[in-house]
């Protein structure tokens, strides 16, 4: 979807806000004149589109607008990296990133950002289920293909919604059909393992089907594709396979192959995969500002410069010693590292890993002239290279560059993983270090001849090292039990090794704590107003959580 449509037709959007599951109250609340009601929407072809790009603006991808309390502070996608205390909130000046890092974890800290997240996941519940109730209805006006096309859209916006919901709460609600009374409103919460199979089942009748084009995300306007739901069904396998579910070998092996589908269709790619540039011009660097390649099967899209959508991650890139350069005017007048990558990530990337180098995730340094002069300052902790937009910062705004959601190196990965946890380790095409090898030899590594546990152990770092800012870990400390710890300095390894006897980063800052992060914490508790809301809820909070 081209983003200037994506950004009109948001405004349009609100005519069905009062759609949306935020509260009870909502379907309490008159509608203003200026909005239709859900009896005279879904009339037209435009309705149909309006709702079906409703999907893109709330649920998950909205994951990256949404702050702890507004303000200067970590995003919501940032929040389990904070609670792994592998990432810093330096600021520290909310409930969250303070009790986190001491350790502790109690509701009345935890509440309101598992509020926001709880909402939000069910924001892009209602907005799915509005659009597959009402989008085979409109037969007068859309042809098969655009129902079948709108429909599986929004089974995918479903699956991605309760998949968050899942892996973030365990056993939640599940809906599956639009409210438009409070009539059934109340919901008991559905086995994990049922709403996992619901998942499944969306994303399957989407990839057995051909409602969604088997192309690149960018080829596609930025519309959700077949390799889109490959990748999401293929990571929904990796997290089953794992804890709390342990779905093990059977689900391993499904994630490999919905992986190795991705593959095989052809459509992604890794960027400079012979060998990274060590420059700006580094596959690192393309992944950073590219709008078209792809490698890149899902992006949150975003376009300050043309529509006054940006990405705010700028901001959050570089440290407030940065000021004292003279040079930077942030929207809001505020630097800060709201996600600081700790010491020990830092230091376990190989000297030979280009992705370990300076301005390619991360940077010391930056060059500048001001008045005349040209002058190289240095920062007092490490900058989000990969976050930096220099335009942005000098010019008081937020920035353009798309955030990546899904990378074909990640299916790499994945594939590698399930291979690798079923036994078919080899070099050779469907087995794991075939697939782990092309995103090593693009990081300029030698390829990986480790077997067993320190073949799967490899392949966990390698994750860590190739998406240490797209927030990835706390899923993976989270299906694995596992937790990082160094292995050597620079020498491109670590320790995978059980959570309860961990040695844990910044608890507090800066500071390592055995065992500081409690296995219940690994779900955020049940926010307590959707508890006192819904009766079917009431006396069952998320073990730990008192």
């Amino acid at each position: 979807m081209k983003l200037y449509k994506k950004i009109y037709i948001s405004i349009l959007c609100m005519a069905i806000a009062s759609l949306g599951m935020s509260s009870c109250n909502d379907f309490l609340k008159e509608n203003p004149l200026d909005e239709k009601t859900a009896g005279q929407f879904w009339k037209t072809e435009s309705d149909a589109q309006t709702g079906v790009n409703g999907l893109y603006f709330g649920g998950v991808p909205y994951l990256h607008s949404i702050d702890v309390d507004g303000g200067w502070t970590p995003k919501a996608t940032m929040w389990g990296g904070i609670m792994s205390g592998l990432f810093v909130d330096k600021r520290k000046d909310r409930a969250f990133t303070n009790a986190s890092e001491g350790g502790n974890f109690n509701i009345e800290s935890f509440d309101r950002t598992a509020e926001k997240i709880w909402t939000e996941f069910y924001i892009g519940v209602s907005r799915a289920n509005f659009v597959i109730a009402n989008i085979p209805t409109m037969t007068n006006v859309l042809s098969e293909a655009q129902i079948n096309n709108f429909v599986a859209q929004g089974k995918f916006f479903r699956a991605y919604a309760y998949f968050y919901l899942v892996k973030e709460f365990g056993d939640v609600p599940y809906i599956d059909q639009p409210y438009t009374s409070l009539e059934g409103i109340y919901k008991e919460r559905t086995p994990a393992v049922e709403v996992y199979k619901n998942i499944e089942a969306d994303l399957l009748s989407i990839i057995k089907g051909n409602a969604l084009p088997n192309t690149a995300f960018y080829d596609n306007d930025g519309y959700a594709t077949n390799p889109m739901a490959q990748t999401l069904l293929a990571q929904v396998y990796l997290q089953w396979a794992g804890a709390p579910l342990n779905g093990g070998n059977e689900y391993y092996a499904k994630a490999a192959e919905m992986a190795m589908a991705v593959i095989n269709g052809g459509q992604h790619s890794l960027i400079q995969p012979d060998g990274s540039s060590d420059d700006l011009e580094s596959a690192y660097n393309v992944i950073k500002t590219t709008k078209s390649d792809n490698e890149i099967i899902f992006a949150k899209e975003y376009d300050q410069t043309n529509f006054n959508v940006g990405n705010s991650y700028a901001v959050r890139s570089i440290g407030a010693d940065a000021f004292q350069w003279g040079i930077f005017k942030p929207g809001g007048d505020v630097l800060y590292n709201a996600y600081l990558p700790c010491n020990m990530l830092i230091n376990s990337y190989h000297p030979s890993d280009i992705r370990g180098h300076e301005k390619q995730f991360f940077f010391k340094e930056y060059t500048y002239t001001l008045k005349g002069e040209t002058i190289t300052s240095t920062l007092n902790n490490v900058g989000n290279w990969a976050w930096f937009d220099e335009g942005s910062l000098m010019n008081g705004r937020n920035g353009d560059y798309n955030m990546p959601i899904f990378r074909y190196a990640e299916v790499l990965l994945i594939a590698a993983e399930g291979l690798a946890r079923t036994g078919k380790e080899g070099n050779a095409v469907g087995e794991a270090k075939y697939y782990l090898n092309q995103v090593r030899k693009r990081a300029g590594l030698p390829d990986e001849t480790a077997t067993g546990d320190a073949l799967i152990q490899a392949i966990l770092t390698e994750r860590l090292h190739e998406f240490p800012l797209e927030f990835k870990i706390w899923d993976d400390i989270r299906r694995t039990r596992l937790y990082p710890e160094e292995d050597g300095m620079q020498s491109g390894k670590l320790k995978w090794v059980p959570l309860a006897s961990a040695k844990i980063q910044n608890k507090p800052d800066g500071s390592i704590k055995v065992g500081a992060i409690p296995e219940y914490a690994l779900l955020w508790p049940i926010p307590l107003s959707d508890m006192q809301a819904n009766t079917a809820l009431e006396g069952h909070q998320n073990p730990g959580w008192n």
